[in-house]
């Protein structure tokens, strides 16, 4: 499975064997600052929730494609910890690969309330997943204390933070934290930390485990 890290929370997920992909929220352009326009292509296109900054569905060119290798799950849950009368609601995919098993979650924008969340039949879905798209600016989803507590919690192999500002690379909504604050914060909680200027990460190639890999994204 080859996870490209476009920018903010979308995501490009792609299957070496038969080329099959999938782009996971794609945004508007000129809708988050500092981020290049997406100009992708893909077998098809998830959207977490229907906000600009995740549901611009026509920056990608969808391609023809053989049958699905992987099977996608869905969790219904809130952008917010309110049930979602600040914001609405929220998915979260499950993209399972049916050959190897592997597990990937994207988190979305969560904001629901975290024992809500992590009940014993979604956590059968979410722990100990192979890679979590987690997260952490805060402000519309978990910063980065409730990130910590989610990896935490639900223990996945390899965490990927998303949905953050860098304050060194001059990108990403102002009002939501920082990719330095949340590694920060990590570093001192004891949590292993891979920093690599990757756009992607090939899980065949590599084998990272129990860490937080912070991925640069494609299109600064």
């Amino acid at each position: 499975m080859l996870i490209k890290y476009i920018g903010h929370a979308c995501f490009k997920i792609r299957d070496n064997e038969t080329g099959y992909s999938i782009v996971i929220d794609p945004y508007e352009p000129d809708s988050v600052p500092g981020f290049r326009k997406i100009v992708d292509l893909a077998s098809e296109v998830l959207c977490t929730h229907d906000h600009f900054d995740h549901n611009y569905t026509d920056a990608i060119r969808i391609e023809p494609a053989d049958e699905s290798p992987y099977e996608v799950k869905v969790i219904e849950t809130w952008h917010d910890d309110v049930k979602g009368a600040k914001r609405g609601p929220n998915k979260i995919y499950v993209i399972i690969d049916k050959k190897t098993g592997e597990r990937l979650v994207h988190y979305g924008d969560i904001g629901e309330v975290m024992d809500d969340l992590l009940t014993e039949e979604n956590m059968a879905l979410l722990k100990d997943a192979d890679v979590a798209l987690i997260p952490v600016g805060g402000t519309y989803t978990y910063d980065a204390d409730q990130a910590l507590e989610l990896i935490s919690r639900t223990t996945p192999k390899i965490a990927v933070p998303m949905h953050f500002k860098s304050d060194t690379a001059g990108f990403g909504l102002g009002n939501i934290g920082s990719i330095e604050d949340f590694l920060n914060k990590a570093q001192k909680a004891g949590c292993s930390i891979q920093l690599d200027h990757m756009y992607f990460y090939d899980t065949a190639e590599y084998d990272l485990s129990n860490c937080i890999l912070a991925i640069r994204p494609q299109n600064i």
